[in-house]
């Protein structure tokens, strides 16, 4: 969106030679010369009274136009707004008497001059008005109006001192001539003068005793250094170590700065983006129970800055606040339930490649009652839409289009300033999907990055910001923005936390996972069904009493990165599959859920174990984290983390098998019906028993299992003289 720009409201100021008296021109002005009208206009308190708003109009014009952003240019603004809405009634008034007193004299420069001047300033009142009431009322200003009101404004203060220099050189000696004509006008020159400058010293003394919220905070005195922010060199002694979340300023930043987004939706400006934000993972990214559990075990087991290290992409409102500290036991601050919050994802201005959160948060410049509310609110609403230069610096940054900006928090590994071993890798989402077939550097209109999966368009969108000029797939006029949900894979704790609209996101999360999700803006890039499918291999006949065999073969048909992808020891996603007879009767099942603890069952009855042999049980896709020693980290103790064993997952558009057996009963009777389900869950049951043991009773909410995709075949039971094996040969399908 083209940033909207502010400017002056002019009018055509009565020249010397073709000013009305305060009252209307009578029988009694015929025998007035037109140079003892001339006089009496220039000195006329209505002439006076206009004047001094077109001289203000003019002066906050230019101000606002040339000044750079600060508490005393939005002032002005209002001062600019004010000031054009109370000029239009005695303007008109004025415009009237001017025009039935002089328009009867014969046409000369001076007159076509001032038609013009007149033209110009009607257009620019009107587009002021107009601005104005967007602003007030609006969502946006409109950008003809916008444009037709700056150029209209910088042209009749042009062209209205030349009006009034020829008006004046014209008439300058009979009216120099008449009594005391050059006394008032004096007088009426100084009042102008002063009460202009009566203004801008009002405005300077608001600007200095206006309170204002303190963006950036010092660093306490007994706030704690971790050693090993000297020691490494890659912290650059950074008080946010070790993460690498930085600030512009190199110190804290006040929460109060960085929280209220609700404020983007009450102005009503931003609200589908608020409420499609308000149930993400985005958004409950420090406040989820399961972070809340491990984030205390981790300041137990070492220290409270320590969990800087999480906080850079969980929590950067409390992080930059100094809330990660051992002085502070709830290591949060205000706002902490905000997660990333709009002002901290927009205030993003520089990232780097190497991950574990490595950005620089510049704080933005905070608007005049911004974190108000009721009037104080309306005003800063008022200004935002009237004034936006501001607001889209500090918040429509070009790097929050790319994938980078998404890679700084979704690229993780841990340093040995952590472990104490040595530099560990971890969840990485970028780097395979920079690898992928999804990135083609050669044609980018072949490419898919993060948003175009994951921030889906919303059609016919409501929001100020919508359309986008730059993007391939886009244009400034296609009426739609990115939806805000980050739709993925978590549809489980916003129903745990109650969140605004959690059943939306519920819905729109089953879709995506199930494969159900139709994105026509990438349709022919980005196939149709399931993100990961299954595929079941069997004979078209079985014989009682010999060993069948049955291959399952899961693919990674659509998702951008691995399958799975993000904390290994947390996601699941394994397969269900079950042999039923005739009869009806369940002769084999892997992959079930044991009714006592919900955990997966390789078999009936054994509970499946993380880094089992791939031959062994179900196909499950996982990842075991290990300790220095070796052993297996089950409660995501991450900061422990040394090395890894069993990563079962599959690159994008590659795929793993899985080879059941089991021995046909001698009565089995047939067909053989064989289901296999791809399922998924955002959390190893484990995990959630052992860390969070009470979460899911206390919310009434129980970790759902979602069926990705399905396959079944029927296999006929042939007696054993005529049976023929008719097993289909393996295959893992190619890229």
């Amino acid at each position: 969106m083209r940033p909207p720009r502010t400017h002056p409201m002019s009018a055509s100021t009565p020249p010397p030679d073709k000013q009305p008296s305060s009252t209307p021109a009578s029988a009694s002005d015929r025998g007035t010369s037109p140079h003892q009208q001339a006089a009496r206009g220039w000195t006329a308190w209505l002439t006076f009274a206009v004047t001094l708003g077109l001289l203000v109009e003019v002066v906050t014009g230019l101000w606002i136009l040339v000044a750079p952003f600060s508490l005393a240019t939005q002032l002005v603004v209002l001062l600019h707004g004010a000031a054009g809405v109370l000029l239009v009634a005695p303007f008109a008034v004025y415009q009237v008497r001017h025009y039935q007193l002089w328009s009867a004299q014969t046409l000369s420069v001076v007159k076509l001059i001032g038609y013009a001047a007149m033209a110009l300033t009607i257009t620019c009142l009107v587009t002021g008005v107009i601005v104005t009431a967007q602003a007030l009322f609006g969502r946006r200003l409109s950008s003809w109006a916008d444009q037709v009101h700056l150029v209209t404004g910088l042209a009749s203060a042009a062209v209205l001192i030349i009006h009034f220099a020829l008006a004046y050189v014209r008439r300058r000696e009979p009216l120099r001539s008449i009594p005391n004509f050059r006394r008032r006008l004096r007088r009426r020159g100084l009042a102008l003068a002063g009460m202009v400058a009566g203004l801008y010293a009002a405005v300077g003394l608001g600007a200095a005793l206006l309170p204002r919220t303190s963006v950036n905070l010092p660093l306490p005195s007994d706030y704690s250094l971790p050693e090993y922010a000297q020691k490494f060199d890659e912290y650059r002694g950074s008080p946010f170590a070790p993460t690498y979340a930085r600030t512009s300023t190199g110190g804290l930043v006040n929460p109060a700065v960085l929280s209220g987004s609700t404020s983007c939706g009450t102005s009503g400006c931003h609200e589908q983006i608020l409420a499609e934000w308000e149930p993400s993972a985005h958004r409950f990214s420090a406040m989820n129970p399961p972070f809340q559990a491990v984030q205390k075990a981790f300041a137990r087991d070492r220290s409270p800055a320590d969990t800087r290290y999480c906080a850079g992409c969980h929590d950067p409102i409390s992080l930059f606040a100094g809330a990660k500290d051992i002085h502070n036991l709830s290591l949060s601050a205000p706002g902490m339930q905000e997660g990333n919050s709009c002002v901290v994802c927009h205030s993003i201005s520089h990232v780097d490649q190497r991950g574990n959160a490595d950005y620089v948060l510049t704080p933005p410049t905070r608007y005049l009652g911004e974190s108000a509310s009721g009037l104080a609110k309306r005003v800063s609403d008022f200004l935002i839409r009237a004034y936006p230069q501001q607001h889209l610096a500090d918040y429509n940054r070009n790097i929050l289009r790319t994938p980078e900006f998404c890679g700084a928090c979704h690229k993780q590994f841990i340093p040995e300033a952590l472990n104490r071993f040595g530099a560990s890798p971890s969840q990485n989402q970028f780097d395979e999907w920079r690898k992928s077939h999804w990135v083609d550097p050669q044609h980018a209109d072949k490419t898919l990055s993060c948003r175009d999966c994951h921030m889906r368009l919303v059609p016919d969108s409501r929001d100020p910001g919508a359309g986008e000029a730059g993007d391939l797939r886009r244009a400034s006029s296609d009426g739609a923005h990115r939806h805000h949900g980050t739709i993925a894979t978590n549809l489980f704790m916003p129903d745990v936390l109650k969140l605004p609209h959690h059943e939306e996101q519920r819905r729109l999360t089953t879709a995506w996972i199930r494969g159900e999700t139709v994105l026509p803006e990438i349709a022919h890039l980005w196939p149709s069904g399931p993100v990961s499918s299954i595929e079941l291999l069997a004979p078209a006949e079985a014989q009682p009493g010999t060993t069948l065999e049955l291959t399952a073969i899961v693919k990674n048909r659509k998702a951008g990165h691995n399958f799975i992808t993000g904390p290994l020891d947390f996601l699941r996603s394994w397969v269900h599959l079950r042999v039923m007879d005739g009869n009806g009767v369940l002769l084999a099942e892997w992959g079930g859920i044991d009714p006592a603890t919900r955990e997966i069952l390789d078999e009936p009855g054994h509970i499946h174990t993380p880094g089992r042999p791939r031959d062994a049980g179900t196909l499950v896709l996982e990842g075991v984290p290990l300790d220095e020693a070796g052993q297996p980290i089950v409660r995501h103790e991450l900061w422990r983390k040394a090395g890894g064993s069993g990563n079962r997952v599959i690159f994008p558009g590659y795929a793993d098998k899985q080879v059941y057996r089991l021995n046909v009963p001698a009565g089995a009777r047939g067909p053989l019906t064989v289901t296999a389900d791809l399922n998924f869950r955002r959390y190893r049951q484990e995990f959630l028993n052992l860390v969070v043991p009470d979460m899911e009773r206390e919310s009434g909410v129980y970790q759902p299992t979602i069926t990705k995709d399905s396959a079944s075949r029927e296999i006929a039971i042939q007696p054993a003289a005529t049976a023929r094996t008719a097993l289909a040969s393996p295959h893992v399908a190619a890229r």
